[in-house]
Parts: C-alpha cells; sequence; structure tokens
C-alpha cells in the first residue's frame, strides 16, 4: 500500500474558493474599470478643450 493518501477536496470547498474567487475577481475588475473610466473622461477633455 501507498503511505500517502490522496485527499479529494470537498465539494463544498470547491464552491467556496468559486465564490471567493468571483467575489475578488469583481472587487479588482471594478477597480480597473473606473480607473480606466476616469482616463478615457480626461482624453476626451483634453480633446473638446483643443
Amino acid at each position: 500500500m501507498w503511505p500517502f493518501r490522496r485527499r479529494t477536496p470537498k465539494p463544498q470547498k470547491v464552491v467556496k474558493k468559486v465564490i471567493v474567487s468571483l467575489i475578488i475577481g469583481g472587487a479588482i475588475g471594478s477597480i480597473i474599470g473606473k480607473k480606466m473610466m476616469e482616463q478615457h473622461q480626461d482624453d476626451e477633455e483634453r480633446e473638446t478643450e483643443d
């Protein structure tokens, strides 16, 4: 027999990891999106001034 048992992750832990990663990914995406929108608005203001 092999001295190490292979542990299979429990389905509940997998679901919890997926939910946490979606929340963290959404937060990062919103921060990046906000910065991109601010940069786009700054670029539009510069074009209208010229």
